[in-house]
């Protein structure tokens, strides 16, 4: 007579992991999808006004600035099989010229749509004759990317739905764009000259130290985008069990769904953040500032 013993153990399941609202499909591609945690960090300040010896010291800023973007671009993948590689292509422009026709309906003109030509590769099958799987050419598969640029948010379900009407269903990505970077570093670099002006001033006065300025040591900006601050979700409750037998054990687990929600880099980290974050994703950029200062320098001049 086989025996059987059953142990059940509570489990709180908690997983997660680096991601875009409107980020598209390529969230299922990202790296780490299935356990990395490794999420890219922006430099701010270490925390150390030292620069390696008892009379150089640094002084750090670091200013964040979150912007809504100017436009949209949204990607989308568009393939079909065939007989030959003709037919295959025709298809795929069938269905992009059907896409574009209803994206004039909502105010979107061609040239704001741009369709990009990926690959045309033969299509394998099998047939399978008792115990023999036989590989056989089926086709030609094309494959094409479609994107699209728009201004408006509201246009996006609209857009979605137009594809989806004309089984366009491989949604790849959404970019945002700002347009005028320029103007964002130069804000962001007057922002951290004010950070840097208002720290030394604050040693110098109620500290006492003298400083004389060495240089400027670093400068970095960097950009972080909705697609890069999502992060991928899951809890639920669920018993831990194992059964054994004399002979082999198993165990049988149900399909646990993902869920994902957009997560900003956390503006406590900098001196300074223009325009606070709001409810909807946006685009971050951000500057690190040091300044390098000699004080010994002002004892000998004194």
């Amino acid at each position: 007579m086989k025996k059987a013993f059953l142990v059940f153990n509570l489990l709180f399941f908690v997983n997660i992991v680096s991601f875009a609202q409107e980020s598209g499909n390529r969230i299922y591609g990202n790296q780490g999808y299935y356990g990395s945690q490794t999420r890219r960090q922006p430099q701010t300040n270490s925390g150390g006004l030292s620069s390696g010896t008892f009379n150089f010291y640094s002084i750090e800023a670091s200013v964040l600035i979150n912007l809504k973007p100017n436009a949209f671009v949204a990607v989308f993948g568009v393939s079909n099989e065939a007989k030959e590689p003709e037919a295959s292509n025709d298809k795929v422009n069938a269905r992009i010229s059907d896409f574009t026709k209803s994206l004039n309906g909502l105010g979107i003109t061609k040239n704001d749509v741009f369709v990009d030509f990926i690959t045309q590769a033969r299509v394998y099958d099998y047939t399978v004759e008792g115990t023999q799987a036989k590989e056989n050419f089926s086709g030609f598969e094309t494959k094409k990317t479609i994107a699209v640029r728009y201004k408006s948010r509201d246009l996006f379900e609209k857009i979605l739905a137009a594809a989806a009407n004309i089984q366009i269903f491989d949604l790849i990505k959404v970019d945002y764009v700002v347009t005028d970077f320029d103007a964002v570093r130069a804000q962001l670099f007057d922002e951290a000259v004010k950070v840097i002006k208002a720290k030394a001033a604050k040693y110098i006065n109620s500290l006492g130290v003298k400083l004389v300025t060495i240089g400027l040591a670093n400068e970095k900006y960097d950009a972080f985008y909705p697609s890069e601050s999502y992060l991928r979700y899951q809890a639920f409750e669920t018993g831990d069990a194992n059964a054994y037998g004399s002979n082999s054990s198993s165990k049988i687990v149900q399909r646990k769904s993902f869920t994902f929600f957009y997560d900003p880099i956390d503006a406590s980290r900098f001196d300074a953040t223009i325009n606070p974050v709001g409810i909807e994703p946006i685009v971050q950029y951000t500057l690190y500032l040091r300044m390098d200062y000699d004080s010994e320098r002002t004892k000998r001049l004194s």
